[in-house]
């Protein structure tokens, strides 16, 4: 019995701070559009990774996909960024790279990819090559 209730305790407690709803995703949403529109792209994609996206619904997934990507499509020093950023938050940017790569292939003739393969290379600059791996494995984003 100690052990169930200490696993449930776990596994309730390690989800509050996972993004799984469309209502907890709203107001990560509402704030990194504020931060954007006043130019903060670095602080809108900050508070945009802070929480990880859990869940199976693809709804949820494909608007925090947008949300992250056009935040990073419009920050500025990708290596400042990334000076201030733990292991498992390059391996979220590098899901979402490849995401960018996929939402911005048709913008502008594909030359919006460009920003995502820079974050690509930044990315295994800091990481090495296991960041690449580790996003490629994981079916969270």
């Amino acid at each position: 019995v100690r052990f169930a209730n200490a696993a449930w305790l776990e596994a309730t407690y390690s989800k509050m701070g996972e993004i799984s709803t469309m209502e907890d995703l709203e107001s990560v949403i509402s704030s990194a559009n504020q931060q954007m529109s006043g130019g903060d792209y670095a602080g809108a994609l900050r508070r945009s990774i802070e929480k990880p996206v859990s869940t199976k619904d693809a709804k949820v997934k494909e608007e925090a996909a947008k949300v992250i990507c056009a935040a990073m499509a419009g920050c500025g020093s990708i290596p400042k960024f990334l000076e201030n950023s733990s292991d498992s938050e390059c391996d979220t940017l590098m899901k979402y790279t490849f995401k960018g790569m996929d939402l911005y292939r048709d913008v502008n003739k594909g030359k919006a990819c460009a920003k995502f393969l820079k974050w690509h290379e930044e990315l295994v600059k800091k990481c090495g090559l296991g960041v690449i791996m580790r996003a490629m494995v994981d079916k969270k984003c």
